[in-house]
């Protein structure tokens, strides 16, 4: 991993991933790709200002990048459903055909457990061999299992390159005030009646070495990423000290519909529920046993950080 590229590298991830790739000592070029330049440019960093619906083949033959890994992605849900898709589809697109052009030897994807959609009838945990079944209503999990599917079917097509997919659970920690898996966190939490899943959440920390150590090991295939232990969704509001409604899912959906569609808030229509509805946690195993890694932080131990972060 000589001469990395990153999309989407001025990014909440993309920022921390830097910082710890510059002091590495296998590391001599970090080619970074972003519509924004990221806030710390070391002299490890060559930056281009480009959006990832653009060619990259250029770039990554010209800097001779021998590693790729892509971030780049719109997480909140977004009323221009279009465009979301053409960043996060097509620019997945464009990131493959990149890699093809180059000469890169290891390709890494952060995807997302909300590939294999929130449903009742999930097994807890999800391993990695479970059907991907998206919930086709909510962006995120849409475009993630869309994408998903694309390294799979590059990586059964190209033999010659190593493919890491990494599913990542919602990620949290102390730098963690803009991220998604902070949004749950507002002065009264909502739960659907009836309804009290279990989560799991991945430190940000963790995640880092985890990247990092992905990049050492170059594991080929699909991997799960959380930290130890769940918690009911009930627990979190209680460990946040933060008073929780119960509303029949029917009307919660219902109000957030309206409440979306007024512009009134921007967390996302009826079609994020089911995610705090029902489960969608993951085996971490199979990463560990391939390469070793030990998490630091457990499920509570991360809520905790981002709590203690945000003095809460």
């Amino acid at each position: 991993m000589r001469r990395i590229a990153i999309t989407g590298i001025s990014g909440y991830i993309g920022a921390q991933l830097l910082d710890r790739l510059v002091g590495h000592p296998e590391v001599e070029t970090v080619v970074g790709i972003d519509t924004r330049p990221p806030q710390r440019q070391p002299p490890k960093l060559r930056f281009y200002l480009r959006d990832v619906t653009q060619p990259m083949a250029d770039l990554f033959a010209q800097e001779r990048v021998d590693t790729a890994i892509h971030l780049a992605f719109i997480v909140r849900p977004s009323r221009d459903d279009r465009d979301t898709r053409r960043v996060n589809v097509e620019g997945t697109r464009r990131f493959l055909e990149a890699v093809l052009a180059g000469s890169v030897e290891h390709v890494l994807y952060l995807s997302s457990a909300a590939a294999y959609g929130a449903h009742p009838d999930n097994r807890i945990p999800l391993q990695e061999e479970a059907m991907l079944r998206p919930n086709q209503r909510f962006q995120y999990s849409r475009d993630k299992g869309a994408t998903d599917q694309m390294f799979r079917e590059f990586a059964a097509s190209n033999p010659g390159i190593t493919v890491t997919i990494l599913r990542g659970s919602v990620v949290l920690g102390p730098g963690g005030a803009d991220a998604i898996g902070s949004k749950v966190f507002q002065p009264v939490m909502i739960r659907a009646a009836g309804h009290d899943p279990v989560v799991q959440y991945l430190h940000e920390q963790d995640l880092i070495d985890l990247l990092i150590t992905a990049l050492e090991k170059r594991p080929a295939g699909v991997y799960n990423l959380a930290g130890d232990g769940v918690m009911r969704y009930s627990d979190v509001a209680r460990l946040a000290r933060r008073p929780m409604v119960t509303i029949p899912k029917a009307v919660l959906g219902a109000v957030m519909d309206v409440t979306w569609a007024l512009r009134l808030q921007s967390q996302s229509n009826s079609a994020g529920l089911d995610f705090i509805a029902y489960p969608w946690v993951v085996s971490n195993r199979k990463f560990q046993q391939a390469t070793g890694f030990s998490y630091r932080y457990s499920t509570e131990e991360t809520v905790r950080s981002y709590l203690q972060a945000m003095g809460r």
